[in-house]
């Protein structure tokens, strides 16, 4: 009769404690049951440590049952990816490692017989007095298969037992292994490095359980030491030998030289160690920098081996810096100040300070905007380079200009000239001179020194200007005796004007300077009016030297007409100023320099007065001053004009009087002014009213004269 339980107040020993309970064949499935269902409740709460438990003791289930096959599968992904290696609860996990290891050898998986074989000869596991810790056998008692099984085991599946600087930290009972190559691969363009395995090469120095090997490295075809069946042939790896036999415990630092040949940051990409035995191979990959770190770098010293603190926190990357180059650069013949437009030589000089000869080319270029920055053109010869490859641009389009000056001995000095013309903008430039260099000794190490220098460019000149009016004493044409189409001749007859131009040069340059030629000259004139200008001084003007913050003065003539006679639109003119200068020296060369001029509006439509002085009379000390009114509009105007007097001049002629001036006239009136003062300005005070708009008009002065908003003055010499 089979026992009946009475369970509502507990449950069966099987269901509450299955690790406790004495299992027959009949509990598995029950069993497997309870762990499936709690792993699913587990993992839907991230328990994962609970999970990794569960999964551990279905593995040792199967195993206990002697299905190998199941168990494997269970127990290889949980010992790839638990949580034990990295937490280390060694304990726990060295029992999961004998289980991969049990079931690995049952399956006859090689490879995973030697990935756990690897593993379980770290230090970290307690070890077993009764197992031959010789990783060269580790496949003993299996079958033998033609192929040689190799496996790839990276560190960060499986706990080392050599790092780089390369310590041992096998099982004190585990037999010597050696390792057939070690290869360092870089980032950054550094070569890779292979040390191979060679029993004959010993340490520089020795102390306690360290072993210091300093090793030469070769390019592949010159490591005729090595053994051909291990050198690798690869050309952009450095090859070197020392012995790589590992003893538990014990470590070896490798040093070697390494030049690198480009600037940037080297990095550590990874190190590959290969280990070849007679049944397997295997190569061991640290790819993570977590996994390569050194902290310490060992030395020989007399006394033995010195131990140094890099103080680099474990990184495996090195910044290089490029070489600091002796080439000396410089610019013997650059001035604080250039002005604009001006052609400029600049003299670039080169000494090489290296211990070696050297191959140079130098490249020159202004840097900013280029439509501000000035361009650069050597000179060979004296003349402007024109050389293909002299002519560049660099990345963002601005010219670059290369010239190549050959071999410089060791201690050599070269010179050369480039020149630029400044923009007319007053700017400041940056100048980037570059040497570009090799030494003969080392050609595939390219080395540059260059040289950044502002250049400032300012004004030579500024100006202000004066539009002064001037009497035409050429006749006006007739109102009423208009020219017809068939009498004109495609010329001007309109009204005219003449003005004359006063322009007051300013120097700005920080030494004088040779004025050669002033010009003004038209650029537009608007509404129907056609100007010519002409030069107020008779004959050549000679070349003038304009000092430092010191004024130079021009005046021009400015003769201003409409082409239609009925025409009265106001008129306006645009200027400009050109002004060709040079500075002292006598080789200097000539620039020209447009200053800019404001427009000339000269409204044809309106009446106006004219102020001229005659020279004066000596023996009456009186000075004739004449009045002349215009009317160029087409209405018949009446003005009152009046003389008033003053307590600094007498006056003769009329006090007050009407004119009436039809279209297109103009009349004088006469007067002679008897100054009361000597040394002064004294200003007439003649009013002008016309009555058909009820305006007073604005007197203006001409030659000689001084005219503002209340009219024209005039000076009075003192007396001799």
């Amino acid at each position: 009769m089979p026992a009946i339980y009475d369970t509502f107040l507990i449950q069966e020993p099987l269901r509450q404690d299955p690790f406790a309970v004495t299992h027959n064949p009949s509990d598995t499935a029950t069993l497997l049951e309870v762990y499936n269902k709690s792993s699913d409740y587990f993992t839907k709460r991230s328990r994962r440590r609970a999970v990794e438990r569960l999964q551990y003791e279905t593995g040792l289930l199967y195993m206990r049952e002697g299905r190998w096959k199941k168990a494997l599968d269970v127990l290889r992904p949980l010992w790839q990816s638990v949580s034990w290696r990295r937490e280390g609860w060694w304990d726990l996990f060295g029992g999961l490692g004998q289980a991969v290891r049990e079931c690995a050898r049952k399956c006859g998986d090689r490879e995973t017989v030697i990935m756990a074989e690897w593993e379980s000869m770290c230090n970290v596991f307690l070890g077993n007095q009764d197992e031959d810790y010789d990783f060269s056998k580790c496949l003993e008692g299996m079958e033998t298969l033609e192929a040689k099984p190799r496996v790839v085991v990276r560190a960060e599946e499986v706990i080392s037992p050599s790092q780089i600087v390369l310590v041992s930290h096998a099982q004190k009972s585990s037999a010597p292994f050696t390792v057939s190559q070690i290869v360092v691969s870089f980032d950054g363009g550094q070569k890779d490095i292979c040390v191979e395995h060679d029993p004959m090469r010993e340490s520089i120095s020795s102390g306690g359980n360290l072993k210091v090997y300093d090793i030469v490295l070769r390019k592949p075809t010159d490591n005729l030491e090595l053994d051909s069946s291990l050198s690798s042939s690869d050309p952009h790896r450095l090859q070197g030998a020392c012995d790589l036999t590992f003893s538990p415990g014990k470590r070896k630092a490798i040093s070697f030289r390494m030049v690198p040949k480009d600037s940037g940051i080297i990095r550590v990409a990874g190190i590959n160690s290969s280990i070849e035995t007679n049944s397997f191979g295997m190569s061991h990959v640290v790819s993570q920098s977590g996994y390569m770190r050194q902290d310490d770098f060992w030395t020989t010293i007399a006394e033995g081996v010195s131990r140094r603190v890099t103080g680099s926190d474990g990184s495996n990357e090195i910044r290089i810096h490029p070489k600091p180059p002796k080439v000396q650069i410089k610019l013997p013949t650059l001035k604080k100040e250039y002005l604009t437009d001006e052609k400029i030589t600049l003299g670039v000089e080169i000494t090489n300070e290296e211990d070696d000869d050297a191959e140079i080319t130098i490249e020159a270029r202004f840097l900013g905007q280029a439509d501000v920055a000035p361009t650069w053109t050597w000179v060979t010869d004296r003349e402007p380079s024109t050389g293909c490859d002299d002519l560049l641009s660099d990345s963002k389009n601005r010219p670059m200009s290369r010239i190549n000056l050959g071999q410089i001995y060791q201690s050599g000095k070269r010179k050369v000239e480039g020149i630029f013309t400044a923009k007319a903008l007053p700017t400041e430039a940056i100048l980037e001179v570059k040497a570009l260099y090799h030494l003969l000794a080392e050609p595939d190490t390219p080395i540059s020194k260059v040289l950044i220098q502002d250049v400032v460019f300012d004004r030579p000149f500024e100006a202000n200007y004066d539009f002064q009016p001037c009497v035409d004493t050429k006749p006006w044409p007739s109102y009423f005796n208009a020219i017809t189409d068939d009498d004109a001749d495609g010329s001007a007859v309109g009204l005219r004007q003449i003005w004359q131009a006063t322009a007051r040069l300013a120097s700005f340059a920080p030494e004088p300077l040779v004025i050669e030629h002033v010009g003004l000259e038209v650029m537009d004139t608007q509404n129907g009016v056609l100007c010519e200008i002409s030069s107020a001084s008779s004959g050549h003007v000679p070349e003038a030297i304009i000092p430092p913050n010191d004024f130079h003065e021009r005046r021009y003539d400015t003769n201003v007409q409409k082409i239609d006679l009925d025409d009265r639109r106001s008129a306006a003119i645009q200027f400009r100023l050109e002004v060709r200068w040079r500075r002292q020296q006598t080789s200097a060369p000539s620039a020209t320099t447009i200053v800019p001029v404001p427009d000339l509006v000269i409204p044809f439509g309106e009446p106006r007065v004219l102020a001229a002085v005659g020279p004066a009379h000596r023996e009456a000390e009186a000075i004739p001053l004449a009045y002349t009114i215009e009317n160029p509009s087409t209405h018949v105007l009446n003005f009152e004009l009046t003389m008033e007097t003053d307590d600094e001049f007498a006056f003769s002629g009329p006090k007050s009087t009407s004119l009436n001036l039809v279209p297109v006239s103009r009349h004088t009136i006469r007067y002679n002014v008897i100054p009361l003062v000597r040394g002064k300005w004294i200003m007439p005070h003649f009013r002008v009213l016309d009555t058909h708009f009820n305006q007073v008009l604005r007197v203006h002065g001409t030659g000689g004269m001084r005219s503002d908003r209340k009219g024209a003055s005039i000076w009075v010499d003192t007396e001799e």
